[in-house]
């Protein structure tokens, strides 16, 4: 029933659909197929290291649309012999046509109730939501409500050949994962409350007995809570409050014992005490994050509190970045005019926050970025970002510092632009200083290293002829406690179109010299040719070349090598 699930709820909706806007469907053509398809054949040659490609590969690439009776409906296609996926077409299909304040899902679709419940997991399944705060001139407060039921994955077993090879990687078998989610709120986008819940749990029927060993079917429950309210508003003045909760049970083995929670100390079990049972490996766990954001025509000021709990998870979300507790404050500013814009971000975070582990990273966050445009000609920007860590091993001596290290980066980019209605000319510089340093050294420190980057790109383009022309200069040098590492060079490239501009043709190319701890270590030459040309007035043909070739004069640090890769590409527009 599951598997019919999307095909009986897409022809509900292609009805309910063309009932919605049936003056802006054309009837004439109720069925229409748009998007993109592009055929490419790539040959790989090398000399003097191991190939880091397959001598010959193909592939078939594509973003094409259905669209029935104004339904839309995309798929993703990528096909190879390096290769193989095939997304949205009949094994992964999926529509969410929407009539005014309601919205259905149905076949692979990624739904967002809450951060830390069902946060955008691919499911396979249907569901809805209700918003009747839509109204096309503004937000009004309405009923906010969704649910969602379906498989998270599908059960993989283990191939018995892959044991005829003792050296072979032999991933864990896995079960059929389900789970049914909901969310009921008040208001609207700009200010809302919202409770989501989402349960899920594995299937320990779709693996057979001999692989239910080797791994344990899991269970999981998770709540959260989130909302954003108005504090203060008037004129463009706004002040507001924005909190995102989540609370999830996880049991690690759904084979085992209950037990009684009711006399452990945990604010989690106190919340679910009562109407969720507990196994022994259950987990009870708490994430959160909250923010105070002022907002003004000139500028604006957030304070951000965050804390997740160690091995917080919940079966609806992909990734947590768990362990960790964070202060931030993130000021920001436009002046004279808006032509100057400053915004800041400044805080400490801390891991370790159970106490369970030996050692304890405290890390400040620092970040300031410049950006200012007197004119449409010239501007510059300019940023600032330092990251320090220090660990102390808490349980041993909480004033010993064990490690830390300060990184620090500064970017400095201005640039030029000159536009006429017969050319357009640009000027780049890019400057990148980046450091990372251990203050205190010890035999867990990473060695200190600074690196700096520095570019200039100068481009000129005559927009009759539609003639291209780029030249630019580079440096790069990295200092390591064994020496230093770097290269500077030119490069140069140009495109110009031939008979009519139906073909294209482009060259560039770049020569490098190397050096290592101050003594000269060879050259890199590269080089790339592209000839393009128009078949139809949808369809395009290329053939594009690339060359590389790296001299090195000391082989213990780089070694003699060439690279010559062809590359024929078929494009199509419908």
């Amino acid at each position: 029933m599951l598997r019919r699930l999307p095909l009986l709820l897409f022809l509900a909706m292609a009805a309910l659909s063309h009932a919605q806007d049936i003056e802006q469907i054309d009837l004439k053509k109720p069925v229409q197929f748009s998007g993109n398809l592009n055929f490419s054949l790539e040959s790989y040659s090398v000399n003097g290291i191991e190939a880091r490609r397959q001598p010959f590969t193909w592939m078939i690439s594509g973003a094409p649309t259905l669209t029935v009776l104004g339904v839309q409906m995309p798929f993703q296609l990528l096909l190879g012999n390096f290769e193989n996926r095939f997304y949205q077409p009949f094994n992964q299909y999926g529509i969410s046509p929407r009539y005014k304040w309601l919205t259905v899902h149905a076949g692979y679709r990624n739904v967002n109730f809450s951060q830390y419940t069902l946060a955008g997991f691919r499911m396979l399944g249907g569901g809805f939501e209700i918003n009747t705060a839509y109204r096309a001139d503004g937000p009004k407060t309405g009923l906010r409500f969704g649910a969602m039921y379906g498989r998270l994955n599908r059960s993989t077993a283990l191939d018995s050949a892959q044991f005829a090879n003792p050296l072979a990687f032999r991933p864990l078998p896995s079960y059929t994962r389900m789970a049914y989610a909901f969310k009921l709120g008040v208001g609207h986008d700009e200010g809302f409350f919202d409770m989501s819940y989402l349960h899920g749990w594995d299937v320990e029927r779709s693996l057979n007995s001999s692989q239910r060993d080797s791994i344990a079917p899991q269970r999981n429950t998770a709540v959260g809570f989130s909302w954003r309210k108005d504090l203060y508003r008037k004129d463009k003045r706004r002040l507001f409050w924005r909190t995102d909760i989540g609370l999830s049970a996880y049991t690690l083995d759904d084979r085992q014992d209950f037990r009684d929670v009711s006399s452990e100390p945990n604010i989690v079990q106190d919340l679910v005490n009562g109407w969720l049972s507990a196994k022994i490996s259950t987990q009870f766990l708490s994430a959160g994050e909250t923010s105070l954001q002022y907002q003004a025509p000139k500028g604006g000021l957030a304070l951000s509190y965050k804390r997740v709990d160690p091995e917080y998870r919940s079966m609806g979300a992909y990734f947590f970045q768990n362990d960790i507790e964070q202060w931030t404050i993130t000021p920001s500013a436009r002046l004279d005019s808006g032509h100057v814009s400053i915004i800041g971000n400044l805080g400490i975070q801390r891991d370790n926050i159970a106490g369970q582990r030996l050692v304890t990273s405290d890390r400040l966050i620092g970040n300031l970025n410049v950006n200012w445009n007197p004119n449409q000609k010239f501007g510059v920007n300019a940023n600032w970002s330092n990251f320090g860590v220090t660990q102390n091993p808490t349980r041993v001596s909480p004033d010993a510092e064990l490690f830390k290290q300060v990184s620090n980066s500064y970017t400095l980019v201005p640039y030029l632009n000159l536009i006429t209605d017969k050319f357009v000319r640009s000027i780049q510089f890019v400057a990148v200083y980046q450091s990372l340093n251990s203050p205190v050294q010890s035999i867990n420190a990473a060695p200190d290293q600074n690196t700096l980057v520095g570019a200039f790109v100068y481009s000129h383009t005559w927009i009759k002829r539609a003639i291209t022309t780029t030249t630019s200069l580079n440096y790069n040098n990295t200092q390591l406690p064994q020496g230093g590492v770097g290269s500077v060079g030119a490069g140069a490239g140009f495109g110009f179109p031939v008979l009519k501009r139906k073909l294209q043709l482009g060259l560039n190319g770049m020569y490098n010299r190397n050096h290592f701890n101050g003594d000269p270590n060879g050259y890199t030459l590269n080089g790339m040719a592209d000839v393009g040309v128009n078949v139809t007035r949808r369809s395009r043909l290329s053939l594009q070349g690339i060359y590389l070739y790296n001299k090195a004069t000391d082989e213990t640090v780089f070694r003699t090598f060439d690279e010559v890769t062809t590359r024929v590409t078929y494009g199509v527009n419908f």
